[in-house]
């Protein structure tokens, strides 16, 4: 419904265009960091192409305008992040929406964490992932973690269609500058950024025993989120929000989280961090995938209490990091890079690619008439639900 008496004309840059579908516009500050990265690594990757961002709060009133407007040449990429499965269905709904509705697009969804649960309406969910991700004849999904990569591989096990690649998160491959922020402030004090949500897994009493750990080093404490609040936020706000949080950590002497974009913006700002588990795999896989060996993080598990005092001694006497630098090397990416511009690459030269429509179709398909032309330029309406 809201596709239909909500929707509005979105205009379009002509030329070889490349969607970032789901954008975040909403006060989520990883979110907010992982489209910024992902818009960063697409223009690094493919610099003659215009960028086309859409907010994920108006999916549902452009999805027809841009169903009318895409041609099979145009890359759609769906942005990552840790919401793909059963914890966030409004979210998932919308990416199977845009798979649904690009039939004749190679889609990249960026890294991504599956989550999923033993329960039945888990269950349901990961079916409708399987079955509407199977139907797309060129989809490529990058999980950011092994936990997720292993699940997808077992989904798709029978749909060679569906390529399943792996590279850390998108917001490994940016600087601090990349993502708006260029300063080189004196660092003072410990920044708390815990989670209050669904995804919080320790104890009162273990939050109390780290607290006063903390207490116990005469640093002060500043407490903060990485969730700002807000909804259908402009771009300037968005880059602001991002840009204010990393000067935050870049500040302190030490970061203290369960956050999985907490411990990844510390590492982008420089600052030391002491990471602490959440309820599901992705912070804790993400560290042990591609984090572990990085001295300025500390992943402790809750058994592993005790040895607080001296973990948080020797983050805080840790050398700090170039934040001018991206924290991982860029050949992590070089996989997602090649889905998803090789074809680019070669679409620029003027050859035909595999999965998409040559100008060359184009003219056999107006020798065969107008009908089929107009099925090349339009997917049929039932693609949509």
């Amino acid at each position: 419904m809201v596709s239909i008496f909500c929707e509005r004309w979105l205009e379009l840059p002509s030329g070889p265009r490349v969607f970032v579908l789901l954008a975040a516009d909403y006060g989520n500050i990883g979110d907010l960091a992982i489209t910024a990265a992902q818009r960063n690594f697409i223009a690094r990757a493919a610099p003659s192409h215009h960028i086309v961002p859409v907010p994920i709060s108006a999916t549902r009133e452009v999805i027809r305008s841009l169903r009318r407007q895409v041609v099979p040449g145009d890359l759609v990429t769906i942005i990552g992040g840790g919401n793909m499965g059963s914890l966030y269905p409004d979210i998932e709904e919308l990416r199977q929406l845009a798979i649904r509705t690009f039939p004749n697009n190679r889609i990249v969804c960026f890294p991504q964490s599956l989550d999923w649960t033993q329960s039945p309406e888990s269950d349901t969910a990961l079916a409708r992932i399987t079955a509407t991700y199977s139907k797309h004849p060129d989809i490529h999904v990058f999980a950011r973690e092994s936990v997720s990569r292993d699940k997808l591989r077992a989904l798709f096990a029978d749909h060679a269609n569906v390529h399943i690649g792996y590279v850390p998160d998108v917001v490994l491959n940016a600087s601090a500058a990349e993502l708006g922020f260029d300063g080189r402030p004196e660092p003072s004090g410990i920044l708390l950024c815990m989670r209050d949500d669904r995804e919080r897994s320790l104890a009162p009493e273990q939050l109390a025993q780290l607290r006063k750990t903390l207490e116990d080093t005469a640093q002060g404490i500043t407490v903060t989120d990485t969730h700002a609040g807000g909804a259908r936020l402009d771009e300037a706000h968005c880059a602001h929000l991002l840009a204010d949080k990393l000067a935050q950590f870049a500040g302190a002497r030490l970061v203290v989280t369960d956050r999985l974009h907490g411990m990844i913006l510390s590492l982008v700002a420089g600052t030391p961090c002491l990471v602490l588990p959440n309820s599901n795999h992705k912070i804790r896989q993400t560290w042990q995938d591609w984090l572990c060996d990085v001295p300025q993080l500390r992943f402790v598990e809750p058994e592993q209490f005790p040895e607080l005092p001296a973990v948080v001694d020797a983050l805080l006497a840790a050398p700090r990091r170039d934040p001018g630098l991206p924290p991982l090397d860029l050949t992590q990416y070089d996989s997602l890079q090649l889905r998803g511009t090789h074809e680019l690459e070669i679409l620029r030269e003027g050859r035909k690619v595999p999965g998409f429509f040559s100008p060359e179709t184009y003219w056999y398909a107006f020798q065969r008439g107008p009908r089929n032309l107009f099925r090349k330029l339009r997917p049929e309406r039932s693609n949509v639900s």
